[in-house]
């Protein structure tokens, strides 16, 4: 058995659901969206909220923030 000890940019989010902050909006809006990519592919992250009119400005700024917490 293999055990995957990556965080992923959405199991790190979800510790933000009900912040009332826009991280707290964002991570609510993931745990709604059971197709949200559960990857570290950025690119494949970006198309998925670039398809879906998400905030991109907010989700870099999250990112970046996600990259400095691993």
């Amino acid at each position: 058995m293999q055990v995957n000890n990556q965080v992923t940019f959405k199991s790190w989010i979800a510790e933000f659901k009900g912040v009332d902050l826009p991280i707290g909006d964002y991570a609510n809006d993931i745990a709604r969206d059971k197709n949200f990519p559960d990857t570290e592919d950025l690119q494949k992250i970006l198309d998925y909220l670039t398809f879906h009119n998400a905030d991109i400005e907010m989700f870099e700024a999250i990112w970046d923030f996600y990259q400095r917490t691993k």
